[in-house]
């Protein structure tokens, strides 16, 4: 993908660069075998994948049995790829500087990630899986990106200031639009469709889950948060997935009119739920895990 000039954003704060000083808390990656049908949702058979003490965070799978995470260690934050079968985790990123939230790119054996630079710059860049060749700069001067997701080469990107803003650029071509304020850090690629989905804060305090045509850049609201509910994730077939302690709730806009409790993992002795993830199959979900 061609690098492209778009516009420079100033920025007051950086979302990682502090984990050089303060490590991060710990937290652990479990996947769970997940059913569903007709947005019923079941999670059943959790197993502690990364089980060890320090930061693993920020799932994303690639395909059915490989995962691509955050982990930290020695001050700073790199991409793992973990073999699900085999247990296998491949280090994909090992460089001086500190990578994270990692995105497959449609498309190419390619994923993106943020990259936290070594004059402190966050910016977007491409890491190739299969090749040799040297990892490439996304958006040159869109900076500082904390959260992404891709549409094909449509990108839609969480950057930090204040206030917070969304905004979506194609990798392809110059030109970029700011779409809205005062997001959260959850942004999702709706499967089955070229939409991304994102949360926002209203006025009035509340937090809605949009959905945002990427042709138009027009968003409508899907559904409000729980109270009190942290990041969330979209099934295959379009159910929401999210927590509350430790309980997970999903909604399903076809099916359901409001989100609904479909099991509490404090029988497993877990809490402090925060991101989500679910595979291209439908098949397993992994959820981060607070100690």
């Amino acid at each position: 993908m061609k690098k492209q000039l778009l516009f420079c954003m100033a920025f007051s704060f950086l979302a990682f660069t502090s984990f050089a000083q303060t490590p991060p808390p710990d937290t652990e990656i479990f996947v769970f075998d997940l059913k569903e049908k007709k947005g019923n949702v079941s999670i059943e058979k959790g197993k502690n994948v990364t089980e060890r003490k320090g930061y693993d965070n920020q799932p994303y799978f690639y395909g059915e049995d490989y995962m691509l995470y955050t982990a930290y260690e020695n001050g700073q934050t790199d991409i793992i790829m973990l073999d699900l079968l085999e247990g296998k985790k491949t280090n994909l990123t090992n460089s001086k500087e500190s990578e994270y939230s990692a995105a497959m790119v449609p498309g190419f054996e390619s994923f993106a990630a943020v990259r936290v630079e070594e004059d402190g710059t966050q910016r977007l860049w491409l890491f190739h899986l299969n090749t040799k060749k040297a990892p490439q700069l996304v958006f040159e001067d869109i900076a500082p990106v904390g959260y992404h997701a891709w549409s094909g080469s449509n990108v839609a990107m969480f950057i930090l200031g204040t206030p917070i803003t969304l905004l979506m650029a194609d990798a392809r071509q110059p030109g970029e639009k700011k779409i809205t304020d005062n997001i959260g850090r959850t942004i999702k690629l709706i499967p089955g469709s070229a939409d991304f989905a994102f949360e926002r804060t209203e006025e009035n305090g509340d937090k809605n889950i949009y959905r945002l045509n990427s042709k138009t850049a027009r968003f409508d609201v899907t559904v409000k948060k729980p109270d009190n509910s942290s990041d969330w994730t979209i099934t295959n077939e379009g159910t929401y997935v999210t927590s509350v302690d430790s309980k997970i709730l999903t909604f399903n806009p076809k099916y359901d009119k409001d989100w609904k409790e479909v099991t509490d993992l404090s029988s497993m002795g877990l809490s402090g739920i925060t991101r989500m993830a679910v595979n291209e199959n439908n098949t397993k979900i992994a959820i981060v895990i607070n100690r």
